[in-house]
């Protein structure tokens, strides 16, 4: 097998680059010198393509078999899911680069043994790269990482790609026998924690903040918000932030956390709402209680991972539903740093 001289990593940016905005993010990826990226599908390969015109792009859900063109002239690496569309990529005529993805025990789509077997007698045309992905990558100590690994490797016996990719980001922390010659990386990109990995190196990338834009006084035992679940125990000052599960903040935070006005911490009250939030500013100094004031959410003490747990939801979704919901503001970026509406 001629595999690629050393490991590399490449950016998974799919979904908008996790909700943070494709053109912004790869861009600011490919000057720090990323290469090679991986999207969710041709739209978006396409918007890449027209900012970085020598990256190598595979795109994750193609539909290759029904049109390769774009592919081929776009140079686009279609990763197949399917063996119509690896056969089809391996007999082509352009012999252009594709990928494979193998069916290990994900089971959500990709290559069975069977398949791999078949696509093996028939090309004339070598896959760039053939990829599969872990299903407890975040448990190190999970039985599937092994027989997902043997079955990676045998199945790469038989098809003998140039490059192998079995581990995401969390695959880092598995060893090097996990890496390959490609490391897919995304959550850690975006400052996404791994659970089992402690201390972990990865710093935030993401802050939230949100304008307070009204302030009032309730008196001890008033109801706070849809539906009652908070009610006050002394004289409240309250105050009404503008976000809400519009935005993408999570309904099921409300009542479960603090956000941040300067080095002072104020509880949600009530329930969240679709364009508002409420929190307790009354161990607060006056001071700062003034409509206008950013206040910060997402920070250092309360990130994107506590969010999640707080909502009992994954912290990609909340990065997801905040990146398409609010207004971003991007630092260092090649594309600018001007404010983007969602």
């Amino acid at each position: 097998m001629t595999a690629l001289t050393a490991a590399t990593v490449s950016a998974v940016v799919k979904s908008d680059a996790y909700g943070l905005g494709l053109e912004a993010v790869a861009g600011g990826l490919a000057v720090a010198g990323c290469r090679s990226y991986f999207v969710a599908d041709l739209s978006e390969a396409e918007k890449l393509r027209r900012i970085l015109p020598r990256a190598a792009i595979y795109v994750l859900a193609p539909d290759y078999a029904a049109d390769p063109t774009p592919y081929h002239e776009r140079r686009l690496v279609p990763v197949c899911n399917s063996l119509e569309d690896a056969t089809c990529a391996a007999l082509s005529a352009e012999r252009a680069s594709y990928a494979v993805n193998l069916e290990t025990g994900f089971h959500r789509f990709g290559l069975t043994f069977d398949d791999v077997r078949r696509l093996a007698q028939t090309q004339t045309h070598f896959p760039t790269v053939a990829l599969s992905h872990l299903a407890c990558a975040e448990t190190r100590e999970a039985a599937t990482n092994a027989l997902q690994w043997n079955r990676f490797v045998s199945m790469c016996e038989i098809l003998r790609p140039r490059g192998r990719s079995l581990g995401a980001s969390a695959a880092i922390w598995l060893g090097r026998r996990f890496h390959f010659d490609i490391i897919r990386a995304g959550s850690a990109l975006y400052g996404l924690k791994m659970p089992t990995v402690d201390p972990s190196p990865i710093r935030p990338v993401v802050r939230l903040r949100a304008p307070l834009v009204a302030v009032q006084t309730a008196c001890a035992r008033e109801a706070v918000g849809y539906g009652a679940t908070f009610t006050t125990s002394r004289v409240t000052r309250i105050g009404t932030l503008a976000l809400g599960y519009s935005h993408g903040f999570p309904f099921a935070a409300g009542n479960r956390i603090s956000v941040s006005i300067g080095p002072h911490q104020a509880p949600l009250i009530g329930r969240v709402a679709m364009e508002y939030v409420t929190v307790d500013l009354t161990d607060v100094p006056e001071s700062l209680c003034r409509p206008g004031i950013g206040v910060e959410v997402i920070g250092p003490h309360l990130l994107i991972d506590d969010l999640a747990r707080a909502a009992q939801t994954n912290p990609q979704e909340i990065l997801l539903r905040l990146g398409a919901g609010c207004r971003r503001r991007y630092a260092n970026s090649p594309v600018g740093a001007e404010d983007q509406d969602r």
